[in-house]
């Protein structure tokens, strides 16, 4: 259905129905805010928590930095020991003991490990290229049997090309079975002559010393922890964390997500350290998120769908309250229409229905005024009718008295009264007892020829006329006598007294559904003042009182607008010394129809 479709029906609907669709159309952009309102609070709370959540996860990732970088330092103490250098240095058979001065030395650098950092050290391994090691492990006495080869880290820190790795959680265990969970730090040591490896420096820390740190800022804010590693692996994860491990695997660096898990939406926030290269991963559930905004939701339906009620219901209230005087009314209308013509409107206010049932009872009582007034009308339009029928003895008189003059014209030889009488008689006949307001061109051409033929012997011959029209426009229908008035003015107002041999020319033409006829002469024309004044009195279809002259031009013009409509009409251009030419232009007839530009 097409806009113009839709505004027609809702034209054609009822006052009543129209306001109350009105009504609701103004309600429409009240709930369209309300669900802008909403969606824009749920945005906000969820960028704010996302905003918050990561701050979490960058403080939980900052504070195992911290523990990891202390870590770190703990692992570059052998560069501060020449002794401890020399022993990772040292070529030496499997399972070869340690001297009492290296037991000395070693045991002393162990001791300074142990109490040198903030750090809980499980366990440490001291292990040489060339076969040297030292291994002190949790309710263990340390030993040097070990092999380095055998431990379940070698493989992946010898295979990296960093100096310091960090293991996630494994066990180990102790020389009496006791297993432990523990995280790693494994450094390479290089010679600081040479620059080449020399052996490897390990230390153990319990896992429960990253637990102890993300359960803390786990429970002090909403919210789940989990940490994998740089290839994926979990480091930790909350116990109460119900997501699957292959979704938090995959997130490296900084940022904020809405993720799918289990039929849940949930927020999930992440921040990758540039220190250990393990990621550290925020979740919240988005119904704990939404919690509020689901209130503000509920709270927002129940006060619309009230205040929808309770608009509606003032919509009808009010409606019926305006409409009630107009259904009244139209009732009365309809009465009056049946002429019916004694009824009143009661009218109880001063609004516009009130002056409209106050216009509609002063109409109803001139119209009974009226009806009397008419029926006398009749009776006196009847009476002037049968006065016309006995006048029109006259026209008849005229016309025999203008039949003798010629024919005692004709029996003295005067040829040129015989013509101006014959002339005369035309004209009146045409103008006097035509009942037809239309005329086909030719017949009203025939018109405006008798009529220049009287001019051209009151001229003697000064006055020279042409008429162009093509045959196939000669049946077209004008207004009877909208032609000779024109003729008649370019011979009074255009040449006057002047001398010279004067012009007039009558040219007709077709422009689309109109026929336009231009009758011009060279007489003396109008100045730009005079045209305008011409001009005005054309498009008010009056003249001034007292005004001389255009009477002629103003009622054609009128004549034509009342018929054909304002498309239609008399249209003048004029110059001083250079003539006057007037354009009529009338709608373009086929067959007697008239075809007028409002029905194209």
């Amino acid at each position: 259905m097409t806009p113009n479709q839709i505004l027609s029906r809702f034209a054609n609907l009822r006052l009543l129905t129209k306001m109350l669709v009105i009504n609701l159309i103004v309600i429409l952009p009240l709930l369209i805010a309300s669900l802008f309102a909403y969606s824009s609070y749920s945005a906000s709370i969820k960028k704010s928590v996302g905003k918050y959540q990561g701050d979490v996860v960058r403080e939980l990732t900052t504070n195992l930095d911290t523990y990891m970088n202390e870590l770190n330092l703990l692992t570059m103490m052998p560069y501060q020991s020449p002794e401890i250098m020399r022993f990772l240095a040292a070529s030496r058979s499997e399972g070869a003991p340690l001297t009492l001065e290296e037991n000395t030395t070693i045991g002393s650098f162990v001791n300074h490990v142990l109490v040198n950092g903030r750090v809980n050290v499980t366990s440490l391994y001291l292990y040489g290229t060339k076969g040297s090691s030292y291994v002190l492990l949790p309710e263990s006495i340390a030993t040097t049997s070990r092999k380095l080869e055998k431990e379940p880290w070698f493989e992946r820190i010898s295979a990296s090309s960093n100096n310091l790795n960090y293991l996630g959680p494994h066990e180990v265990n102790s020389s009496n079975g006791v297993k432990s969970r523990v995280m790693t730090v494994t450094r390479k040591i290089k010679s600081i002559q040479t620059g080449k490896q020399v052996g490897y420096f390990v230390i153990d820390v319990p896992v429960s010393a990253i637990e102890n740190r993300s359960n803390h800022l786990a429970t002090s804010n909403f919210g789940n922890i989990a940490i994998v590693d740089d290839e994926g692996r979990l480091v930790y994860k909350d116990s109460s964390l119900d997501v699957t491990d292959t979704l938090i695997r995959n997130y490296q660096g900084t940022g904020s997500l809405v993720v799918h898990s289990k039929g849940k939406e949930e927020l999930l926030t992440y921040n990758t350290s540039s220190l250990t290269g393990w990621t550290t991963i925020g979740i919240v559930p988005m119904s704990l998120l939404l919690q509020d905004t689901a209130n503000v939701r509920n709270n927002i339906i129940f006060i619309g769908i009230g205040c929808l009620f309770l608009a509606v219901l003032i919509s009808i209230w009010l409606s019926l309250l305006i409409t009630r005087p107009i259904s009244q009314l139209g009732n009365l209308m309809r009465r009056v229409e049946n002429g019916d013509l004694a009824v009143a409107v009661p009218v109880r206010n001063k609004d516009e229905v009130g002056q409209l049932s106050h216009t509609f009872n002063v109409m109803v009582s001139r119209l009974s005024d009226l009806g009397y007034k008419l029926y006398e009308t009749e009776i006196r339009e009847k009476n002037s009718q049968l006065a016309a029928l006995q006048n029109q003895i006259n026209p008849h008189f005229l016309y025999n008295t203008l039949g003798s003059i010629s024919m005692y014209a004709e029996i003295q030889g005067n040829r040129e009264v015989v013509e101006m009488t014959n002339n005369l008689s035309h004209l009146l006949r045409y103008s006097i007892n035509s009942d037809q307001s239309e005329v086909p061109l030719q017949q009203e051409l025939g018109h405006v020829e008798g009529y220049m033929a009287i001019q051209l012997i009151r001229f003697e011959n000064k006055l020279h006329y042409e008429i162009e029209i093509d045959q196939w426009l000669l049946s077209s229908h004008v207004i009877r006598l909208s032609l000779q008035p024109i003729v008649e003015n370019c011979i009074i107002h255009g040449f006057g007294r002047a001398r010279g041999r004067g012009r007039i020319r009558i040219i007709g033409t077709k422009e689309g559904n109109s026929m336009l006829i231009a009758i011009e002469d060279n007489g003396k024309g109008m100045n730009a003042a005079e045209l305008q004044t011409l001009r005005n009195r054309l498009q008010y279809a009056s003249l001034p009182e007292g005004a001389a002259g255009g009477h002629g031009i103003v009622n054609v013009h009128r004549r034509i607008v009342l018929r054909y409509g304002s498309a239609f009409g008399l249209f003048i251009t004029s110059e001083p010394m250079q003539g006057t030419k007037v354009i009529i232009k009338f709608p373009y007839t086929d067959s007697g129809k008239i075809s007028s530009e409002e029905d194209n």
